[in-house]
């Protein structure tokens, strides 16, 4: 592994610090977080399932708290990766979200397939990539909770656990705020919330957020800019809070208008673009692409005493209707154009007891999800274009030409085209066709439910153990049909191409205990130390997109921890460090086999870690954040067939070395109320497939930096901000479909600057 330059001193100096800590902390940008250093210990968490300082938790975890939020660029979960050096993935489609957590990911969006990273709303699970993606208005604080997490989360937490927990309604007064931006690329992001007491027990509070900007890209097929965005948000919540009883009512709703994925091919030359293998516009896509989603949510969230215990429960119901369609081959070709629409409803039920913050406590819980969920799928090919891919040619080649080229299987023809010609096949000349379909339609129906229970026993006044199990089953029923498609493809193929004929109606059911122990020791209130082994698993499932093919088996991964944080300098400076290794059996991983995107298991992986921060307040106007990541993360064994052996190969998305430089500068002499704020984050070179070929992303960083200025005795706060300064050309993800010379980097952001206005009252 090489690091160089700056990145490595950065990378080095943070993750062999003398002063590790078990808890990193991103909570920069908000001027009152960054000034009083007493507000960091403060810091409280629930990955626990119970309120507790965020220094007491021996978990690895990330937090980014309401200012953090407000001054940072993450404004939805997939930009966690630009402040998180454990987080990598891409953000260009709330439909189809690929974020990896230590070097795990899904990649597999079909509904017979379910995420690796589980995402919870206000303790809600969100189920579905789809639906999981959500602006980020009035919200309290987001928790990354790294490593499986199955004890106390339950399933399909393989990879960790990103919580978002929205702001309560305020019994204390009326209050709120006005946010508006305008921006490069015609981008316009506007917010608004109000908080309003109705009596001293009832109070309601609402937000909505717009957000909206044009194309990144220019497209070199009709010169229309590609990736733009359209959002509408909104979120009412009604709160009744009398004594020890808290009931909490909420509803969202949210309207995303946003263009597809916008990729660009390396297996096919643009005319003019000389650097048309590299992560660069311009793009070349002949297909309307879109990506719109409708998604709404409802909560009933009840706390109430029993007798001395804490009781809990939160019902709820979400769901999703999406419109999707990708040009996947990202050429003026048309080798394959991927659309979808797809539906989810889905209702969960928890119940939760806590017993009071003793020497011994304890939680225990219990919950079920059910959802309903539809897709119909279909991709679209050329004929021609196909042969181009089979020819492996970086420019147009049409099948008569290809025909041609190929010896005939018959000894008599003197080319496949004389042989197919003959048994009257095709027409001399051929004119490919065009317009080709394979259609799938797809139903589901998924039953989950988990039991759980968690405890820590204080042994001495500094050793704490903890210990925690949970048992998960879940059953998964589908029914599946798509029809057969006849083409000269399909004849030579022998079947479909991307999406298999034939029909399936199947019912599995998976099962596993998740088990969790803890040893924590607490010399000093500003020292704490942890070990830990944590199991997770998630769920088995269906390639609904290949009928008859058998189900893929669960995932299991197993952790071991070691961690320590704590302060020093009166608090001015905080540092963590987690050393941890995982194991998987039956990692699954998508690949395509001929075209066919199939999910299979891996065998095994295996990955190790280190990870640091630091945090130094050095005096009441400059905060310093180092943070850094290294990771090496491999498949042990992982074989497909006779010909592919991926044994060795680096997990995708998983960069040996990431780190992250912050600095914040706040109330200057002569200039009170001014705030600078500048970060920069990098990555060493990661893959984005597990045969570590040509979609790769080398070594880059990203900086980004705001300025803001609050008026005196007012509170209005006047904001300049830019993100990739240094308009950085990279890819944030890529896929292949080498039997038909398929290869395609999605493009990350360009540089983008923004002007802007915050009111608070």
């Amino acid at each position: 592994m090489k690091v160089r330059g700056g990145a490595a001193a950065l990378i080095v100096a943070t993750a062999f610090a003398p002063w590790p800590v078990l808890a990193q902390q991103v909570e920069v940008g908000g001027r009152a977080e960054q000034r009083d250093v007493a507000e960091l210990d403060a810091i409280v968490v629930t990955a626990q399932k119970r309120n507790e300082r965020l220094q007491d938790v021996p978990i690895a975890i990330e937090t980014l708290g309401e200012a953090a939020l407000a001054a940072g660029p993450v404004t939805d979960i997939t930009a966690i990766q630009l402040v998180s050096p454990a987080v990598s993935g891409s953000g260009n489609s709330s439909a189809q979200p690929l974020i990896a957590v230590r070097g795990i990911v899904s990649n597999d969006f079909s509904i017979g397939a379910d995420p690796a990273l589980g995402i919870y709303v206000d303790d809600v699970y969100t189920g579905r990539s789809a639906g999981a993606v959500q602006e980020l208005v009035d919200i309290d604080r987001v928790e990354i909770v790294k490593g499986p997490q199955g004890t106390l989360f339950g399933r399909n937490t393989t990879a960790g656990v990103i919580s978002i927990y929205t702001n309560r309604p305020d019994l204390g007064g009326f209050s709120g705020s006005a946010v508006t931006s305008i921006g490069d690329f015609d981008a316009v992001r506007a917010s608004t919330t109000v908080n309003l007491p109705l009596d001293d027990q009832t109070a309601v509070r609402a937000s909505m957020v717009y957000d909206r900007h044009d194309g990144f890209f220019e497209n070199a097929v009709g010169g229309r800019r590609l990736d733009k965005a359209d959002h509408l948000a909104g979120r009412a919540a009604l709160r009744f809070q009398s004594g020890a009883l808290d009931v909490i009512l909420t509803g969202e709703y949210e309207r995303d208008r946003d263009d597809g994925l916008v990729a660009k091919s390396i297996a096919y030359r643009i005319p003019g673009d000389e650097g048309f293998a590299k992560a660069k516009p311009p793009v070349s896509i002949n297909a309307p692409i879109r990506n719109h989603r409708d998604l709404y949510g409802g909560n009933l969230r009840l706390e109430a005493p029993l007798g001395s215990l804490d009781f809990t429960s939160i019902s709820a119901v979400r769901g999703y209707r999406v419109r999707y369609l990708e040009d996947t081959d990202a050429t003026p070709l048309t080798q394959v154009h991927f659309g979808s629409r797809e539906w989810q409803d889905a209702q969960s039920q928890e119940f939760r007891l806590a017993s009071p913050n003793q020497a011994f406590r304890w939680t225990a819980g219990a919950s079920i999800y059910h959802e309903r969920i539809a897709a119909d799928s279909r991709t679209i090919y050329d004929e021609d274009g196909i042969c181009t891919g089979l020819a492996r040619s970086p420019t147009p080649t049409d099948c008569d030409s290809l025909l041609r080229a190929l010896p005939s299987p018959d000894p008599s023809a003197a080319s496949l085209f004389d042989a197919l010609f003959a048994a009257g096949v095709v027409t001399d000349p051929y004119a490919g066709e065009t317009g080709q379909i394979e259609a799938n339609r797809a139903r589901g129906e998924y039953l989950s439910f988990g039991v759980y229970g968690d405890f820590t026993l204080e042994l001495t006044p500094t050793f704490s153990l903890t210990g925690g199990l949970r048992y998960s089953r879940d059953r998964k029923s589908v029914n599946v049909s798509s029809l057969p498609t006849a083409n000269l493809v399909t004849l030579v193929n022998g079947g479909n191409l991307y999406l298999r004929s034939g029909q399936q109606q199947a019912s599995k059911t998976w099962d596993q205990w998740q088990p969790r122990v803890v040893l924590a020791w607490k010399p000093l209130e500003s020292l704490s130390a942890y070990a830990s082994y944590t199991r997770g698993y998630k769920s088995g499932g269906f390639n609904v997109l290949q009928p008859g093919d058998p189900p893929f088996g669960p995932e299991r991964v197993s952790q071991i921890e070691a961690g320590l944080k704590g302060s020093l300098l009166e608090r001015r400076l905080r540092y963590d460090f987690a050393a941890f290794q995982w194991r998987y059996n039956d990692l699954q991983v998508q690949v395509f086999e001929g075209g066919l995107p199939i999910v299979r298991n891996a065998g095994r992986a295996r990955g190790r870690g280190l990870e640091s921060s630091l945090t130094f307040t050095a005096d009441s106007r400059i905060d310093l954040t180092l943070a850094a990541a290294f990771l090496d993360a491999t498949y042990t064994r992982f074989r497909l067939g006779e010909s592919l052996d991926y044994t060795g190969n680096r997990l995708p998305l998983a960069p040996k070395a990431s780190g992250r430089v912050g600095v914040a500068v706040h109330d200057l002499p002569a200039l009170d109320g001014l705030s600078l704020q500048a970060d920069y984050v990098y990555r060493s070179l990661q893959y984005f497939s597990p045969d570590n070929g040509v979609l790769r992303q080398p070594a880059h960083g990203l900086l980004s930096a705001r300025i803001a200025y609050q008026i005196p005795r007012s509170g209005l706060e006047i904001v300049l901000s830019g993100e990739n300064l240094t308009n950085s050309r990279y890819a944030t993800t890529g896929q292949v479909i080498d039997a038909v010379n398929v290869a395609v980097l999605r493009l990350g952001e360009p540089r983008r600057i923004a002007v802007g206005a915050r009111l608070q009252w």
